[in-house]
């Protein structure tokens, strides 16, 4: 399949976890989602190298981690990059529940993994590493990213807008977004404790 059209509302009422990169996703035990439904975010292959899903628009990311995003089962990105499903980007600013008319990037990849996983119909969406905040001189699960130091004054607080702009939006669904980050600095979504999101 390599039109996002077919995959609306392909997982209806399905739960899925989504990785995001922040310095928690270091402290769990990702072996516990095997049998769940995955979708990982730009470098998360480093920690869940076969996600069912993969979300990726940075051309930096490509560069460095093409043969690992060769291998999900499939990708989704911005259009103009080498592989994956292209979609269309309207702006930073908005929420798409069309996404053959495109999508918003919220500013972050987290954001545009978020309107996939509603558009493909997924009733609880659970984020891992959801941190927006670094610990001390760990930018993401990783360690470092040189280029993201200075995000938590320059790049967060434009993502939290979205991500509290995105709540408002999705009040009218029965989608039910969850943060499982212990140490997050996002307060839209109801925080749980990774172990209560498996029991789901």
């Amino acid at each position: 399949m390599q039109q996002i059209s077919d995959y609306k509302n392909l997982h209806f009422g399905k739960n899925i976890f989504i990785l995001s990169s922040g310095p928690s996703l270091a402290d769990l035990d990702l072996s516990l989602l095997k049998n769940k439904i995955v979708m990982g975010l730009n470098r998360s292959t480093q920690v869940f190298p076969a996600p069912y899903y993969q979300c990726v628009f940075d051309y930096r990311l490509f560069d460095l981690y093409q043969g690992d995003y060769e291998k999900v089962r499939q990708l989704f990105t911005l259009e103009g990059r080498p592989l994956g499903v292209p979609l269309k980007l309207l702006g930073g600013e908005g929420f798409s529940f069309d996404l053959e008319i495109g999508i918003y990037s919220g500013y972050t990849i987290s954001y545009f993994a978020l309107q996939v996983a509603v558009y493909m119909g997924f009733k609880k969406i659970f984020f891992l590493g959801l941190d927006l905040k670094h610990e001390g001189p760990k930018t993401h699960f990783f360690g470092q990213d040189p280029q993201t130091v200075n995000h938590e004054k320059t790049e967060f607080p434009k993502m939290i807008k979205m991500l509290n702009y995105s709540t408002e939006i999705m009040a009218s669904t029965d989608v039910e977004v969850y943060n499982c980050s212990p140490i997050s600095t996002l307060e839209c979504f109801p925080k749980i404790t990774y172990q209560k999101a498996l029991s789901y």
